[in-house]
């Protein structure tokens, strides 16, 4: 097994502030900021080049060090970058691939359940053990090209203007999960899905005969309440799940357009004030219309300009 500082020149970062630094609007020309978030590369600003401080150089590697959930989130930086306080700089001693820095990046994300709020991973980044190497078959992965898919998101910007208001009731067949007893349940391979925002909602795989044939949405009405998922295969869900059986033919692509949509309402609930069957039947979303019914069409050709877009094919 070898070490993080084996491979990796590990720097401290910038330890700035955003309340120290100028944000800029336009990305281009500017240094990216990145802070300790698990999201979006880890980026939270763009921000004004600091006349005499050296941005991180595109390709080195970010590491969140501290964080209530989220320790270890790595990610490799494809421009310039700064960060804030608790984020570690890591600079490959030897030239890397984008592949090999893909894998170290996982391979630190693993070792996130050794770190929490009250252990933090300040000074022992470096004596993180690592595999010894990358195996053939992650060597052996081919990274998606994203050639052209910018131009193609911008061209496709979204106007709501034209958008039409839906009941869910009118759009679909709203239906409950089943009491789930986990202690009864045995491990198999149909997805169980519950109230996480997580794994697109699957906590276990359990040998049960499947409830649902796949094709629908989940929609939880309590926990992670909101965080809708498109179901492509046979699943079963917990009485915490609704099940949105559509009454239009639905594409996967269709489908994560209208689960972006439910997940946008989802901050008008919470613990309190749950989203139950009752919120629901009055519940509506604005989506693209055509003859008084959801454009699928128009969504599809949203989903499809986007980065990635593709994978839906």
């Amino acid at each position: 097994m070898i070490t993080v500082e084996s491979l990796f020149h590990v720097g401290k970062g910038h330890q700035l502030a955003l309340n120290r630094v100028e944000a800029m609007d336009d990305p281009d020309g500017a240094v990216a900021y990145v802070t300790r978030s698990h999201r979006n590369n880890g980026i939270g600003a763009w921000v004004r080049p600091i006349p005499g401080l050296a941005p991180a150089q595109a390709g080195d590697i970010s590491v969140c060090l501290r964080s209530r959930n989220h320790s270890l989130s790595s990610f490799v930086q494809p421009r310039r970058f700064y960060t804030t306080y608790h984020v570690a700089v890591l600079t490959p001693q030897k030239p890397m691939s984008l592949q090999q820095k893909l894998w170290w990046c996982l391979c630190i994300r693993a070792n996130r359940f050794r770190f929490h709020f009250g252990r933090q991973a300040n000074r022992t980044i470096g004596s993180l053990v690592l595999p010894d190497d990358m195996p053939d078959w992650a060597a052996a992965q081919e990274l998606p090209s994203h050639a052209g898919n910018a131009a193609n998101a911008v061209e496709a910007a979204i106007d709501p203007t034209g958008w039409e208001s839906f009941n869910l009731p009118d759009i679909f067949d709203m239906q409950a999960g089943k009491y789930v007893a986990r202690r009864d349940l045995e491990r198999g391979e149909t997805p169980l899905i519950t109230a996480s925002a997580w794994n697109n909602g699957v906590t276990a795989y359990i040998a049960d005969e499947p409830d649902w044939n796949g094709g629908q949405i989940t929609l939880p009405n309590n926990g992670s309440i909101g965080a809708a998922f498109f179901q492509p295969r046979p699943f079963s869900a917990s009485r915490d799940v609704t099940i949105l059986q559509p009454k239009f033919p639905l594409s996967p692509a269709s489908a994560l357009f209208i689960c972006t949509i439910l997940r946008k309402e989802s901050d008008r609930f919470n613990y309190a004030r749950k989203w139950n069957a009752g919120r629901m039947r009055e519940s509506k979303i604005r989506l693209p219309s055509h003859g008084g019914s959801p454009d699928t069409k128009a969504m599809d050709a949203l989903m499809l300009a986007l980065p990635l877009g593709w994978t839906l094919l």
